[in-house]
């Protein structure tokens, strides 16, 4: 029987510091544990915080692409109005040149009217001074006569 309370005192023993030992390895688990769940949180706050802000950065994407949408939109619709005067313009260009080629021919045909009277009139002026050298010696040979 004394083995048996050997046994028994040896089995206290080894149970008593088995004991202090899982103690020890509980409160080191606990503690790691616990500084793993601070961790977590801390990494599930920041996921929030990425998620928040990356939320917040496609509206802002949304947002862009709609500012775009309706700058392209208004830029089509400036490129048409470009387009419809550009024709205007071409019409209005080609209707001005036709009425400058049309204002030409009128130069043209009036400055050989006055070349003609031009010539008309160095042909009238010639003329009036030969009339004037004849009556010049009309006269002079009257005065000749009458003397």
């Amino acid at each position: 029987m004394e083995w048996e309370k050997i046994a028994e005192k040896i089995r206290d023993l080894v149970l008593g510091e088995i004991k202090e030992e899982f103690r020890d390895f509980k409160a080191s688990v606990t503690g790691e544990l616990s500084g793993f769940r601070l961790a977590i949180e801390s990494l599930n706050a920041r996921m929030m915080a990425m998620e928040s802000r990356q939320a917040n950065v496609e509206n802002e994407l949304r947002d862009i692409r709609r500012s775009i949408d309706e700058t392209n939109r208004r830029i089509d619709e400036t490129n048409k109005r470009i387009d419809g005067l550009r024709v205007e313009l071409k019409t209005e260009i080609m209707a001005n040149t036709a009425r400058i080629d049309e204002t030409n021919k009128r130069i043209d045909v009036l400055f050989l009217e006055v070349a003609e009277i031009r010539g008309d009139l160095k042909k009238a002026i010639s003329n009036k001074e030969i009339l004037h050298d004849l009556i010049f010696r009309v006269e002079r040979l009257e005065t000749k006569v009458a003397a």
